[in-house]
């Protein structure tokens, strides 16, 4: 019995031992391997969990960006009414406005034919000229010696006596396409005659088609020829040299609303004291009135000669090594085709732009910011300038070079009956 009980005793101990010893191992693996599968899962899923959930709201978000920003545009708020052009308005002109002038004609039939170009002296002895008062434009340049000379332009006028006449210059060879014009001259030296006679042009020179020109009795050679403009149109006609010419013109406005600078005195100086040209604003007759070398530039029955429009045209001269005259000066090459600048005045203001042709157009007159530089109606004069003259303006003294950038409207008149008008 003694032994039986030690033999149960010790099978007891042993199975008690080998219970605990199973129980410790079973343990062991559980806190060693659980946490190791349960880091690998989290570690995979978190990444993963996300990347589907970020992918739709990037989604989401951008179409709503797209929608918003046709929609802030305020389009609907802003006036449907387009800005000036002024190719549209000149293709639109009444058809009894005269393109030079603004003004209305009642013969439509003036305006259907050519403009007359005619070479005039300035010298002092030819003053005061003939005819120069009945053009609708008048351009007046620089010449060997420091002299000016005019080239008058007639649409609607047609005067029997214009003059003197003096001779052609490389400036009329560019002038005279872009108004589809015929020119008047009392010839010019071979060079520049040879340049004219390349022109699709009606050149009339004295010395080859002498019908239109008269010689007055009893004055000097300075003085002696003049044209008659009503016989040159008879011989365009009989000699089918006359058509109907669609010149393109300018924008013309009746009234200035905008702000500009004033201008009520303008001095442009050609040469001190013999051709040095001032413009004076006269409110009564809402022109400019002109002087010339101190005195009052007149017609010969002494009425002192206005300009509705003056403009200030920068060119660019160049020299060359066409001999003019006995003295052995000269010509100059005035480029008056392409781009440059150009100070308008009227009604005692002034408006800075630019002036464009192509050649074979009449100028373009606008703004910097490419709205239309609207002419007063009625005549115009034009300053051609060297473009490092410095004009007066109401005693201050300027040019291209000391000339700050100034403003440009961004509102053009409306058209009228007449041209168009300021708002």
């Amino acid at each position: 019995m003694i032994f039986k009980s030690k033999i149960l005793k010790r099978f007891l101990t042993l199975g008690l031992l080998s219970i605990a010893l199973t129980a410790c191992q079973s343990n062991v693996p559980t806190r060693q391997v659980a946490p190791t599968v349960q880091v690998v899962a989290f570690a995979t899923a978190k990444p993963t969990t996300p990347a589907p959930t970020k992918t739709p709201r990037l989604a989401t978000a951008t179409p709503i960006v797209t929608k918003i920003a046709p929609t802030a545009t305020p389009t609907k708020t802003i006036p449907t009414a387009p800005p000036i052009d002024a190719t549209t308005m000149l293709n639109n002109r009444p058809a009894d406005q005269n393109p030079l002038t603004g003004l209305t004609v009642t013969n439509t039939a003036l305006l259907q034919r050519r403009p007359i170009m005619v070479r005039i002296g300035n010298d002092p002895v030819t003053r005061p000229q003939m005819g120069l008062d009945k053009a609708d434009m008048v351009y007046e340049e620089l010449v060997e010696g420091w002299i000016t000379r005019f080239t008058a332009v007639y649409l609607t006028n047609d005067p029997p006596m214009i003059g003197p006449i003096r001779s052609a210059r490389l400036i009329n060879v560019q002038l005279t396409p872009q108004y589809q014009a015929a020119l008047a001259h009392s010839g010019g030296s071979d060079p520049v005659r040879w340049e004219l006679s390349q022109l699709d042009i009606v050149n009339f020179d004295e010395f080859f088609t002498p019908q239109p020109f008269v010689s007055r009795p009893n004055e000097g050679w300075q003085t002696r020829l003049h044209f008659n403009a009503k016989a040159a149109r008879d011989y365009m006609t009989a000699e089918k040299m006359e058509k109907a010419i669609k010149l393109r013109g300018f924008v013309f406005s009746d009234k200035l609303d905008l702000n500009f600078d004033t201008a009520n005195e303008i001095t442009v100086p050609y040469t001190a004291q013999v051709c040095d040209a001032k413009w004076v604003y006269d409110t009564a007759r809402g022109q400019y009135l002109r002087f010339m070398g101190g005195d009052i530039f007149t017609n010969p029955e002494g009425q002192q000669i206005g300009a509705t429009n003056v403009l200030i045209y920068f060119a660019d001269h160049q020299k060359t090594d066409i001999v003019e005259d006995i003295t052995l000066a000269t010509s100059t090459r005035i480029i008056v085709n392409g781009r440059g600048k150009v100070w308008l005045a009227r009604d005692g203001k002034i408006l800075k732009g630019n002036w464009e042709t192509n050649g074979q157009e009449t100028p373009l007159f606008t703004f910097d910011n490419g709205q239309p530089m609207p002419l007063k109606p009625g005549n115009s004069w034009v300053e051609v300038v060297p473009l490092d003259y410095e004009i007066t303006v109401d005693g201050k003294t300027a040019g291209l070079q000391n000339t700050p950038n100034t403003p440009t409207p961004n509102n053009i008149p409306t058209t009228t009956p007449i041209g168009f008008r300021g708002r």
